[in-house]
C-alpha cells in the first residue's frame, strides 16, 4: 500500500516471532537460554512474569516516562534485526538528517533508521508503537535509532554508542563467573568472552590503543552498556605465562583500596590472555611526565598529592590489606590517574604474596628477574 512518497510493509512469516514480547531483543545464537532484554528506557511490563521467564508481555517505558517532552533523543543500536516491518513506514525522499527529525516531530514515532540504496535499501523506515521482533547479531544487521527521554539519553551522553550485539549475550551481569580452568565459581570478578573484548575495542584498533609495553598492548574499550574499560592484551612473547597471568588476576580481586587500579575480570581464550580494568582517562603517570603539555600540571602540591597517594598503596599492600604483598615492580608506567589526577597503582603481574594470612613473614627469596 502506497501514500504518497510512503508506504506500509506487509507482515512476512518468521520463526519464533516475537518470542521476547514488544519493545525488547533476543540473542537467536542462543535457543536454549533465556537472552530477552528489554531496549534502552524500557522495563518489563510485568516484573514477577520476567522473573519467571514469561516475556510475553515485553516491556514499556519507564515509570513515569512519557514521549514528546523536551530534551529527548535517540540512541543507536547497532548490528540489530529490524523489528517488525508491517507497520513501518517508508518515504524513500529522505536523508538519514531528515529521517531523524521527521520521527523527532511525530510523538507516535518510536523508532527509525535509513536503509542504503547500495545494500538494498529503500530510504527512511519510521516505527510508530511498539517495536516487536528484534535480534542482535554479531555481525551483519543495521542501525536501528531508538526514541529514549532526556534522563535515559542524558545517562549515554557521556558514554560510547550503545550496542547490542551477540557478543552481549556472552556478558552475564549475575555475580557467576569462570575459572582459568574452565569452571565456574562466584567472584566479584566477570568472565569475558572474547568476542566481547573484540566488540569492544572495534577489533583492537590501532586508535583504541592507550600504550604498548613488554607484557603486550593495552586498549580502549567500551561495553555494550555503556562503561569504558582498559583492556590489558598480554602478548605471547611477554614472559608472563598463565602461572602469572593467573597470579595477577588472584591477588587484584583480593585488594580493595582507592589507590590501585580496579580489575573488572578477565579473558582467556586459546592463546589470548586479557585483564579487564576501570578506563582511567588520564594514563599512566610517566606519559605525564615527558608530556610538555600536561607536564605544567604537575606543581609541587600536585606532585606531593600523588607521592602520598602512590605511599598510602603502598602501605595497603605492605601492611594494612588481609594479605602482605610486594609488588616488585612499582614505576612510573605503573601509576596510573584518574581524571582527578588520584594515583592508582596497577600492573601486579610480579607482585608477591608474603608470609600467608598470617603476614609474619618480612623476607623471601626469588628466583626471577623482576623490576626495572
Amino acid at each position: 500500500m502506497r501514500t504518497g512518497g510512503s508506504r506500509i510493509f506487509p507482515p512476512r512469516k518468521r520463526i519464533n516471532y516475537k518470542k521476547c514480547g514488544p519493545n525488547s531483543y533476543c540473542h537467536p545464537n542462543n535457543p536454549e537460554k533465556f537472552e530477552c532484554t528489554c531496549l534502552p528506557g524500557f522495563e518489563p511490563k510485568s516484573v514477577h512474569d520476567w522473573f519467571l521467564r514469561d516475556v510475553s508481555g515485553g516491556c514499556v517505558r519507564n515509570q513515569g516516562v512519557f514521549t514528546c517532552n523536551s530534551g529527548e533523543g535517540f540512541v543507536k543500536l547497532a548490528r540489530v534485526k529490524l523489528p517488525d516491518t508491517s507497520m513501518a513506514r517508508v518515504d524513500m525522499s529522505l536523508s538519514l538528517k531528515e529521517c531523524k527529525q521527521e520521527c523527532l516531530k511525530n510523538c507516535n514515532c518510536t523508532a527509525y533508521t535509513h536503509a542504503i540504496e547500495t545494500k538494498g535499501g529503500i530510504g527512511c523506515l519510521t516505527w510508530h508503537g511498539n517495536l516487536v521482533d528484534m535480534r542482535v547479531y554479531y555481525n551483519g544487521g543495521q542501525d536501528l535509532y531508538l526514541r529514549v527521554d532526556a534522563a535515559t539519553l542524558e545517562k549515554r551522553q557521556n558514554k560510547c554508542t550503545f550496542r547490542v550485539s551477540s557478543a552481549a549475550a556472552s556478558f552475564e551481569e549475575s555475580s557467576t563467573t569462570r575459572e582459568l580452568d574452565g569452571s565456574t565459581r562466584n567472584s566479584d570478578l566477570q568472565f569475558f568472552d572474547l568476542r566481547m573484548i573484540v566488540a569492544a575495542t572495534n577489533n583492537f584498533s590501532v586508535s583504541n590503543k592507550l600504550g604498548e609495553g613488554g607484557f603486550g598492548s593495552v586498549y580502549k574499550g567500551c561495553l555494550y552498556d555503556g562503561r569504558k574499560i582498559a583492556v590489558k592484551r598480554l602478548s605471547k612473547y611477554s614472559g608472563q605465562g598463565i602461572e602469572e597471568f593467573k597470579n595477577e588476576v588472584a591477588i587484584i580481586a583480593k585488594l580493595q583500596h582507592g589507590n590501585r587500579v580496579r580489575i573488572i575480570g578477565y579473558c582467556v581464550q586459546g592463546e589470548e590472555k586479557m585483564l579487564i580494568y576501570e578506563y582511567l582517562p588520564d594514563r599512566s603517570l610517566d606519559t605525564l611526565f615527558f608530556d610538555e603539555t600536561k607536564r605544567s600540571l604537575l606543581d609541587w602540591g600536585k606532585c606531593f598529592e600523588i607521592i602520598c597517594g602512590i605511599a598510602r598503596g603502598i602501605l595497603y599492600l605492605h601492611q594494612d590489606s588481609r594479605l602482605r604483598i610486594i609488588h616488585r615492580d612499582l614505576k612510573a608506567s605503573n601509576v596510573l590517574l584518574d581524571s582527578a589526577m588520584h594515583p592508582k597503582i596497577a600492573d601486579f603481574g610480579k607482585a608477591r604474596i608474603v608470609g600467608g594470612e598470617s603476614g609474619d613473614q618480612i623476607e623471601a627469596n626469588t628466583n626471577r628477574v623482576v623490576g626495572t
